[in-house]
């Protein structure tokens, strides 16, 4: 296992290699976008977007910036579009001159990167595996807060699937005004209720809130690269002299706003995963060298617990032509877990029965 903190799933090719296993057709579980694909009414105007190539984008992303006006309500000047909302995630740290910065682990890595990238020192507050990796309380977060610029979270949490109320977050703005509340909302559509969960449509808008808002997990689009971030005017007017212009291309603009048109899609993916992600934690549960934990979002977080090294798993998985995320690179994740998405129901069950394989080979 590489000690590379940056690695991501959705790379099937290198694990192959790294086992030595024949190239195969591969369903890659390491990776938390709709199962469902592509929307059809992406697919419906696909052939004639080649034509979209030879015209410049809108300097700052205006479809990106329409899907948001229209689909949430949002004012313009609360929307700043960009290339996938990592881009913000890197962006921020450096327009807000951040010297100290809290980051929960474990937790996407990229949130350490970027507060490294401009310099900051880290404060980290750990999730702890016997508490089920639960949100830390208003008073473990009030602490290290107290002596830091910023604090960064993902609500839902990747890859805990931890999920931070919203009442949390609020006081925590309330309480510390002048202190920065990053929340990275990319999964937040895959909650059961996510209108209880998200900041996104708060009224008024804390101004010391930014949300990052992704389009490419919802809709399956990770190659287009969508995303926003989402705050107060006044933010908004701070991060946009301080942003690369051209960002967001002509093709992914164009593909924004037909997602505006895709109710029944969002409605059978959020009925999907409403079905298939209690199933799936509780059939996994009753297989022997498995510890499985609540999952909230697209994705669970498990432990191979039948041997001492996860890849005698991942490698048998990966043989039977299944990736899962190894994120033993996490912080606080080295003991044997992994990530698995929630995808549709005859491909879970397929997994599930190979998990019984495999728990069976080692025994």
């Amino acid at each position: 296992m590489t000690s590379d903190e940056h690695i991501h799933g959705g790379d099937p090719e290198r694990e192959l290699k790294r086992f030595g296993i024949d190239a195969r057709e591969v369903l890659d579980f390491s990776v938390n976008v709709s199962p469902l694909g592509v929307p059809a009414e992406v697919k419906a105007i696909w052939n004639e977007l080649w034509q979209e190539i030879g015209h410049y984008p809108s300097v700052d992303g205006q479809g990106v910036v329409r899907y948001y006006q229209e689909r949430f309500g949002l004012d313009s000047t609360r929307v700043l579009a960009g290339n996938g909302s990592t881009e913000f995630i890197y962006l921020t740290p450096r327009a807000l001159a951040l010297r100290k910065v809290v980051v929960i682990n474990p937790s996407f890595h990229d949130y350490t990167r970027a507060s490294l990238a401009v310099g900051a020192e880290l404060i980290s507050v750990q999730l702890e595996t016997e508490e089920g990796f639960g949100a830390p309380s208003f008073s473990v977060l009030e602490e290290a807060l107290a002596d830091a610029d910023a604090l960064f979270v993902g609500n839902p949490n990747n890859p805990t699937s931890t999920v931070f109320p919203r009442e949390l977050l609020l006081e925590l703005s309330a309480t510390f005004p002048t202190k920065w509340l990053l929340v990275d909302e990319a999964f937040v559509q895959f909650l059961d209720q996510p209108e209880a969960i998200t900041i996104v449509q708060q009224e008024p808008p804390p101004a010391n809130i930014l949300i990052f808002h992704s389009l490419t997990k919802f809709f399956a689009l990770p190659g287009l690269r969508l995303g926003a971030v989402i705050s107060h005017p006044d933010v908004i007017s701070r991060l946009r002299p301080l942003k690369e212009p051209w960002s967001v291309n002509r093709v992914a603009e164009k593909v924004a706003l037909k997602l505006i048109e895709c109710v029944d899609y969002e409605k059978k993916l959020a009925n999907l995963i409403r079905r298939e992600r209690p199933r799936v934690f509780d059939k996994m549960k009753k297989i022997a060298g498995f510890q499985a934990f609540q999952p909230a979002a697209n994705f669970l977080l498990a432990r191979w617990t039948q041997t001492a090294d996860l890849d005698d798993f991942l490698s048998f998985m990966l043989r039977s032509g299944i990736h899962f995320r190894d994120c033993r690179n996490f912080p606080g994740l080295e003991d044997n877990f992994f990530r698995m998405a929630i995808r549709q129901g005859e491909e879970n069950d397929r997994v599930l029965s190979l998990m019984r394989s495999c728990s069976n080979h080692y025994l």
